[in-house]
């Protein structure tokens, strides 16, 4: 048999295999491949008096039921990361809500809109961050650039911006630290004190900065000194402290720091992130303990608020809200399966963003989170 002749049977077949295929099963293939609107079309062909029709109008309630709950998730992620200026992440999934549901007037009216400020604030805090960047205002331009990411973290002219700024500020911050650490290890703490206090400029949370003025107000001999002239002589062992250490007393402070302002969720990060570089911290062991204490009566609202937001379809506030118990408490297993169940919806929609691929289980039981 030869190459044309067997080409032809093939095709015989194919076209017979098609010809086979029920508009039930022709719904639920377009439904596997993602697109749902096909499926739908369909299963509205199916005539009443087919034997598939109970079937296909059964399945028809059941995608529509699912394009509502993707419509209200879409549109609650977009109001959460307006809330937080995050713009052009909230338009996206407005975007995605008119996608599925076209004639939305009034969400289609509030996305122009938010379009247009995103555009407006876009361009003005670029140039702000361009007059600092050419002034070479580095502490100037990384607050720019960090209203420019918050903004629209897709932009590609901004990830050209944060590229070019991480370079010049790396090197800076690399030379800061390095004529610090010489200061300190040679016993000129006024000049690790000058060049360690640059870095925060720059960098406000650097914890190897943040550690090493630790140590130097300890060898001075007052926690809250910064006096040049504070008296007080070096310690060989606080000379002596590892990368590591030092790096976990910057974390260290810096959650006293937030503790100090009022932000406890932080300062348990920074204490967590304090352990992971150096699990013999002396202090954060004894701190975090004291801060998860302390926290510990909000769980039960914490959960409550979570549950709430989650069945309004507001997944994004509501892993906000179980993270938070998870800082508290992390063996919490029902944070933990909220949170889990959340996530897994939030991954469906980031995989429907760009092609939906969805089926039955797209959409999980939400009686979990009641």
């Amino acid at each position: 048999m030869n190459g044309l002749c067997r080409h032809s049977i093939v095709l015989a077949l194919a076209l017979a295999a098609a010809g086979c295929t029920t508009p039930l099963e022709l719904g639920e293939r377009r439904y596997r491949e993602g697109d749902r609107r096909a499926a739908l079309e369909a299963w509205r062909e199916i005539r009443p008096d087919a034997f598939a029709y109970d079937d296909a109008q059964r399945r028809i309630d059941e995608v529509e039921e699912e394009f509502q709950q993707l419509v209200l998730r879409y549109q609650k992620r977009g109001a959460y990361y307006e809330a937080r200026e995050r713009l052009a992440e909230s338009v996206l999934n407005y975007r995605l809500a008119l996608n599925l549901q076209p004639n939305d007037e009034e969400t289609l009216a509030h996305v122009q809109e938010l379009v247009r400020v995103l555009a407006s604030e876009r361009s003005r805090t670029r140039a702000t961050f361009r007059e600092h960047f050419e002034a070479e205002n580095l502490a100037g331009a990384r607050n720019a650039l960090k209203s420019l990411r918050t903004l629209d973290p897709f932009s590609a002219e901004v990830a050209a911006d944060a590229r070019e700024l991480d370079h010049a500020l790396d090197g800076q911050i690399q030379r800061l630290l390095a004529r610090g650490r010489r200061g300190f290890t040679s016993g000129n703490l006024h000049h690790a004190n000058q060049a360690f206090r640059e870095v925060l400029v720059l960098d406000e949370d650097n914890e190897s900065a943040q550690g090493y003025l630790s140590y130097i107000a300890k060898i001075r001999g007052s926690v809250n000194s910064t006096e040049d002239s504070s008296p007080g002589a070096l310690d060989p062992r606080e000379i002596d402290a590892s990368d590591a250490e030092i790096r976990a007393e910057g974390f260290f402070q810096n959650a006293l720091a937030a503790e100090k302002a009022g932000d406890l969720y932080a300062a348990i990060r920074y204490d967590l992130a304090a352990l992971r570089v150096h699990s013999v911290h002396p202090r954060v062991r004894n701190h975090l303990v004291r801060l998860r204490r302390q926290l510990e009566p909000q769980l039960p609202d914490l959960l409550r608020a979570g549950r709430e937001h989650y069945q309004q379809e507001d997944l994004q506030a509501a892993l906000d809200q179980w993270r938070k118990v998870l800082l508290i408490d992390p063996g919490n297993e029902q944070a933990r399966d909220y949170t889990m169940q959340a996530e897994l919806l939030l991954e469906n929609l980031e995989r429907l963003r760009g092609g939906p691929a969805g089926n039955r289980n797209a959409v999980p039981d939400r009686s979990v989170a009641r």
